[in-house]
């Protein structure tokens, strides 16, 4: 039987921009927990109110559950796509049944590419470990960072994590404000809560890339919440991926992040030496001038790396 309380999506999907609320965020992913991935077509899917409720952790009124309905439909998502993006809504329709207190919703058709037969790079994760979150943040932070926790750290340019959380603008103007509202929120509330968390942002630890005195970089560490997990019972752990799982799963990361070297490779080619850009696309790449080895050829060897640590633990097996 389908287990409601796990997520299974496409990386596209958990690497989309959308800009939801935490209530907005739960409720989408309490829908696609009910998703059987194996599944041809998508079906109709119910919320009952009384678990919206207990999710949510507040109490809901008709004329609430309406506008709450009506505001999430206005928000779509960008999904970015092999050779530009798409642009939908999480849903086709919300009906809500008064006698029932229930809701009935039909996810948009074009989501069914990021969500069924998922046979290659996709991220898992049970619900358990967002509910308790407060922030919308801390919930897109821990679904990028459940994408590459076998490989214990991911690597953001600032405006680029920025862009994904869709952060506004007194953030993007602010470090100080976006590390303090949002960084150090994220780490405490995965770090209470969550399967897994990330070592604190600063400088001082190496999660933190300066040029001259401008923060430009996020390295995020990524550690399994043990003190957490001990206290769970081994049957929680049925939905982690096999070893062959996660062989499969470093190869499409691979793939993904050698089409964006070659993307940002040619970039570099076609640029002036001396102008902004060719600065900016050079901190991804290799730098012809100094040697020096950018974030995306660091993912990369990473990579190659977890690939064979991962073929040495399948012969061990």
């Amino acid at each position: 039987m389908k287990n409601r309380n796990v997520v299974k999506q496409d990386y596209h999907l958990v690497n989309a921009r959308y800009k939801l609320n935490t209530s907005e965020i739960k409720f989408i992913m309490t829908a696609i927990a009910q998703i059987n991935a194996d599944d041809d077509d998508l079906k109709e899917y119910e919320i009952k109110v009384s678990e919206l409720e207990q999710k949510l952790q507040a109490e809901q009124n008709e004329t609430r559950l309406k506008q709450f309905a009506k505001k999430l439909l206005s928000k779509p998502l960008e999904i970015p796509a092999e050779d530009g993006w798409i642009v939908a809504n999480w849903f086709a329709d919300i009906e809500y049944v008064r006698g029932q207190a229930k809701f009935k919703v039909t996810i948009s058709e074009k989501l069914k590419p990021y969500l069924l037969k998922l046979k290659e790079r996709f991220v898992k994760y049970n619900l358990k470990y967002i509910l308790p979150l407060t922030s919308n943040y801390s919930i897109r932070i821990y679904q990028l960072l459940k994408e590459y926790y076998k490989l214990q750290k991911r690597t953001f340019t600032v405006t680029e994590l920025q862009e994904l959380l869709q952060v506004p603008k007194s953030y993007i103007k602010s470090y100080k404000d976006f590390k303090k509202n949002v960084l150090k929120v994220a780490y405490e509330e995965l770090k209470e809560h969550s399967d897994i968390y990330f070592e604190e942002i600063d400088y001082k630890l190496g999660t933190e890339i300066k040029q001259g005195k401008k923060v430009t970089e996020i390295v995020f560490k990524i550690k399994t919440n043990k003190e957490l997990l001990e206290k769970e019972q081994p049957s929680l752990f049925d939905n982690q991926p096999s070893i062959q799982d996660q062989l499969i799963a470093l190869h499409g990361q691979k793939i993904y992040v050698q089409d964006k070297l070659f993307f940002f490779e040619n970039l570099v080619k076609n640029k002036d030496a001396n102008s902004k850009d060719y600065n900016k696309y050079i901190l991804k790449v290799k730098d012809p001038r100094t040697g020096q080895i950018g974030s995306l050829q660091l993912q990369t060897l990473e990579l190659i790396n977890a690939i064979e640590i991962v073929k040495e633990m399948m012969k061990g097996e």
